[in-house]
């Protein structure tokens, strides 16, 4: 198990999820915490990669946003940004157990796939 901790908190995953959160989050209100994380990334992910190694890393509570027509939940940026690389990291450490039949994951035909996959 710590071997994918010390993954999820490597430079290369963090940095690949920043990126990611960074892409979602561009058209975000200049007051969301997103803008925070973008202009302390290189002293927060070190603070990241601190919690995650120890185990002491905490999601917070998910925040619900109601508007008229909606409720919206919304994650606070580094918590998204953890999710990002534990996602990164498992899908690359599972994606060889996985059956070629699971087509709701990324790149494997999606709906097409399967309802059309192998029927010609």
């Amino acid at each position: 198990m710590s071997s994918l901790i010390n993954r999820i908190a490597s430079d290369e995953i963090l940095e690949q999820a920043f990126e990611w959160l960074c892409k979602k989050r561009k058209d975000y209100h200049f007051n969301a915490d997103v803008w925070q994380l973008r202009r302390s990334w290189s002293e927060k992910k070190v603070l990241i990669q601190k919690l995650l190694r120890t185990g002491k890393f905490k999601f917070r509570e998910l925040k619900l946003v109601k508007t008229r027509d909606k409720v919206i939940e919304w994650w606070h940026s580094i918590d998204a940004l953890v999710l990002k690389a534990i996602s990164i990291v498992f899908r690359d450490h599972l994606s060889p157990h996985l059956s070629s039949r699971c087509f709701h994951l990324s790149g494997t035909g999606g709906i097409y796939g399967a309802c059309f996959n192998g029927s010609s």
